[in-house]
């Protein structure tokens, strides 16, 4: 009796063994599949960029093959990368010596939160999309991750002709975020050709065509009806949110005063009318001042004038009249 109670025992003890070994291969052989099927998405969506290995890099431990979230990896990596950039950005102000340099460093900041800015939108904005919008979202895409690389483009620029070395540090510490903010360009540019290849999840474009941005009226699609409309208007036709006179004449003498009525990520267009007059400011629209619309009485009537420039101590990136 004991013999056969330790058979039975014996038996279940084997059939147990069995099916642990059973459960953990499965387990190893769905998490292969798993990983394979990732490595080959990632290979996928690098094969368009320009620096492969650190595409490869930045999404070795995405762990996914959704064409979706290793985008949004990619673009998340550079954000990073940038943010790393501007807290060294500190190890550089011994090199920045000279009043230049110490302004084209102040300048990089500002700007690499410029480039911050736009990588959000994209990263942000590839939460979800339709086939019907496609070619718009991703000329948005372009546009925002575009705008970042010439942000950190612009910051080494103002280097140039001020401190080699302060300059040198910058670009070593760009290096990588340069090559990432370019990678995700390319990768964003490939969506259309992704979706074919890679299988957008619950998106499919019949036939694999693309559709194009057709212009209405002689203005792009992404132009709104709204927009049109006042485009097409004449200037005495034209119901101005605020005027500008230097004689006195409007709510304001100075278009800066003006601009600070414009509310905060506006969403309709904000008509700012600026009369006959020489304005002599440096006219700066906050980022977050959208859908501004500067209208004057003509090129050689309405002139605006900040009068700065490089030779008397002013950055190139500052000495824009309207920027």
């Amino acid at each position: 009796m004991g013999k056969a109670i330790i058979g039975v025992c014996a038996v279940i003890l084997v059939a147990m063994v069995v099916a642990v070994a059973v459960g953990v291969t499965r387990s190893r052989s769905g998490s292969g599949g798993k990983l394979e099927a990732s490595q080959k998405a990632v290979k996928t969506i690098c094969q368009p960029t320009d620096y492969q290995e650190a595409c490869e890099n930045s999404l070795a431990g995405s762990n996914s093959s959704d064409p979706k979230e290793l985008i949004k990896a990619g673009l998340q990596a550079a954000i990073d990368e940038i943010k790393k950039v501007v807290s060294n950005s500190g190890t550089i102000q011994d090199a920045a010596k000279d009043p230049m340099s110490r302004q084209a460093l102040d300048n990089c900041k500002e700007l690499m939160g410029y480039a911050i800015d736009d990588l959000t939108k994209s990263f942000n904005q590839l939460g979800a999309f339709s086939a019907s919008t496609l070619d718009e979202y991703v000329e948005n895409l372009k546009i925002w991750t575009g705008g970042s690389i010439t942000y950190q483009q612009t910051c080494l620029d103002g280097f140039v002709n001020v401190s080699t070395e302060a300059g040198e540090k910058m670009r070593k510490l760009l290096n990588t975020s340069q090559k990432l903010t370019s990678n995700g360009l390319a990768m964003v540019s490939e969506i259309p050709k992704l979706i074919r290849d890679l299988n957008f999840p619950g998106l499919t474009r019949a036939g694999g065509s693309t559709r194009k941005l057709l212009a209405k009226d002689g203005f792009p699609s992404w132009v709104s009806f709204q927009q049109r409309m006042l485009l097409q208007q004449k200037v005495s036709q034209m119901k101005a949110n605020v005027v500008v006179a230097k004689d006195g004449s409007g709510k304001y003498t100075s278009i800066n005063q003006a601009l600070k009525e414009v509310p905060n990520k506006n969403a309709s267009p904000f008509v700012i009318y600026i009369k006959a007059g020489v304005y002599n400011e440096k006219v700066t629209v906050d980022k977050y001042k959208s859908n501004v619309v500067f209208i004057g009485d003509g090129p050689t009537r309405t002139t605006i004038t900040g009068r700065l420039n490089f030779v008397d101590g002013t950055s190139t990136f500052n000495t824009a009249t309207v920027g």
